[in-house]
C-alpha cells in the first residue's frame, strides 16, 4: 500500500512542477516529499522482517515499533485472517497477509502451542 500510495503522490507532485500557478509555490515540493516518505516506508518495511517472535516477545517492526511481552498475554485469538495477542495493557495484530508463506505453518505452530497453553493455565 505504501508503494502505490508513493507512486501516486510523486506522480502527483511532479505534476505540479509543470504548471504556471504561482499561488501555489510550497505544494509541489510538499506533495513530492509527502511521496518520497511513503516510497522509503515502503522500502524499509520491504526489507525489513514484518516481525520477529523471541521466546520472550513478539515485535513487529513497523513505524512506530510494536512489541508484547509473551509472559504477561491472556488472550490469542484469530478472526477474520488477523492473530490477536493481548494483555491487561496492550494488543497487537498481526496481518496473516504479511506473513511469509513459507513461514505460515511455523507461525501457526506457535500461535496453537500459545493458545493451548493459555486454555491449560485457565483449567
Amino acid at each position: 500500500m505504501n508503494l502505490v500510495l508513493g507512486i501516486l503522490w510523486l506522480g502527483i507532485g511532479i505534476s505540479y512542477f509543470f504548471e504556471d500557478d504561482t499561488k501555489l509555490k510550497y505544494k509541489p515540493y510538499i506533495v513530492t516529499i509527502l511521496g518520497i516518505t511513503y516510497l522509503l516506508l515502503f522500502l524499509y518495511e520491504f526489507k525489513q522482517k514484518y516481525f520477529e517472535i523471541t521466546k520472550d516477545k513478539i515485535k513487529i517492526k513497523s513505524i512506530p515499533s510494536k512489541e508484547i511481552d509473551l509472559n504477561e498475554v491472556t488472550e490469542v485469538k484469530y478472526y477474520a485472517d488477523d492473530y490477536t495477542f493481548k494483555t491487561p495493557s496492550k494488543s497487537l495484530k498481526i496481518l496473516k497477509s504479511q506473513i511469509n508463506k513459507k513461514q505460515l505453518p511455523e507461525f501457526e505452530n506457535f500461535f496453537n502451542n500459545l493458545q493451548n497453553n493459555l486454555k491449560k493455565n485457565v483449567v
